[in-house]
């Protein structure tokens, strides 16, 4: 699917074939977005990503939007569905209540990584990306992890009605060792 917005800006959403076709400048745009702060960053993130990245791309139900203008990326985000027995909802400061942390197949879609360029933040390109990846899902929610140093992604994602749960960590040999948890109910207006 591909929609030219009047902005010139383009996005496509799909699978594993989006995110093959983009694969190197994703990485790009990840590395040159999460490298500077506010984010914590460590040299080894920028191969453990593309690491990440073509194991994910092979998950049943993995999904990539991109955004671009001409042949620039200027932003992207993926995810795919959380599987039963994830670790996700391990670790945490404080306790979740159960009815939260309880998987079932189909229930929870991982937002696992959201990019723009900076120039480009602002202008709507996050906010649809993201309403793009989730528009089709059938899952009752989605899910999504944030550095606690990025106030400004996380009042980003309040603001497209994600809410947050609790904070992870610390987690041993993870930058950084504590995430910002954030769920969101899916199926609803104004994603």
């Amino acid at each position: 699917m591909t929609v030219v917005e009047p902005s010139e800006v383009v996005f496509e959403g799909g699978g594993r074939d989006v995110a093959a076709d983009w694969f190197r400048q994703i990485c790009a745009l990840h590395d040159s977005v999460f490298s500077v702060e506010p984010f914590a960053w460590v040299p080894e993130m920028s191969p453990q990503h593309e690491e990440e990245l073509k194991s994910l791309m092979v998950l049943p139900g993995f999904r990539s939007t991109i955004a671009r203008q001409r042949n620039r990326l200027v932003g992207y985000v993926y995810g795919h569905p959380l599987a039963v027995d994830h670790g996700w909802w391990l670790d945490f400061t404080h306790p979740l209540p159960v009815d939260l942390v309880r998987e079932r197949e189909g229930r929870t879609f991982a937002v696992i990584s959201l990019g723009v360029l900076t120039e480009w933040r602002g202008h709507g390109v996050g906010r649809r990306l993201m309403g793009e990846l989730l528009r089709d899902r059938t899952e009752q929610r989605a899910v999504l992890s944030v550095q606690p140093t990025a106030v400004s992604t996380q009042l980003f994602y309040q603001h497209l009605g994600w809410r947050k749960v609790g904070r992870k960590g610390p987690l041993p040999g993870v930058t950084p060792p504590y995430w910002d948890i954030y769920v969101r109910e899916l199926n609803i207006p104004n994603v």
